[in-house]
């Protein structure tokens, strides 16, 4: 069994603009290649997983997401990093009303950590999961991973006894949590 850093991508990997979705909105977070290089470093498969209901929306396309995770992989390859699995979300619940997308998937749900975890033999005890919603962070209880809270523009929007209820510090951004382990 393989241990993971489940990682949402927006606001944790990348700064959120709402709607990432070309190579020209995407900014790395702070540290973020750091710590990426740091979890290839220590055997961790790196998962990235990320709503991304603009698909449901209209906004863009599955092709401009599996795109954008393209590129990101050709940058990652030259700091000698490799996302294991890029797994997204096009489902939401005010926007697919024709039920075209899994809703198990999207986030809080846990579908995409099952796939991850079929396909990458993932054991979750041994496992992380980085998130700057709490919508991030319920499958990582739910599934016995530790949470980790990265601070981003949504934190003020964000439940904070729900936090405090769960033991969860914040941090500014994923190296730093990173550095804690």
């Amino acid at each position: 069994m393989n241990k993971a850093f489940f990682l949402d991508r927006d606001g944790t990997i990348n700064v959120d603009y709402n709607f990432v979705h070309t190579p020209e909105e995407w900014t790395w977070c702070d540290g973020a290649i750091e710590a990426l290089q740091w979890m290839q470093a220590e055997n961790f498969k790196i998962i990235v997983v990320t709503n991304q209901s603009g698909i449901a929306r209209g906004r863009y396309t599955k092709d401009h997401v599996q795109s954008l995770h393209q590129w990101v992989d050709q940058e990652l390859h030259a700091h000698k990093v490799t996302i294991d699995g890029w797994y997204y979300a096009p489902h939401h619940p005010e926007h697919d009303t024709d039920g075209l997308y899994a809703p198990e998937d999207r986030k809080p749900g846990i579908g995409m950590f099952e796939k991850a975890a079929q396909k990458h033999q993932i054991d979750f005890s041994q496992s992380y999961m980085a998130g700057d919603k709490i919508t991030d962070l319920k499958p990582a209880i739910t599934l016995g991973m530790q949470p980790f809270f990265i601070r981003s523009r949504h934190e003020p929007k964000q439940d904070k006894s729900w936090l405090q209820e769960h033991g969860l510090s914040t941090y500014d951004n994923i190296k730093e949590v990173v550095e804690t382990l």
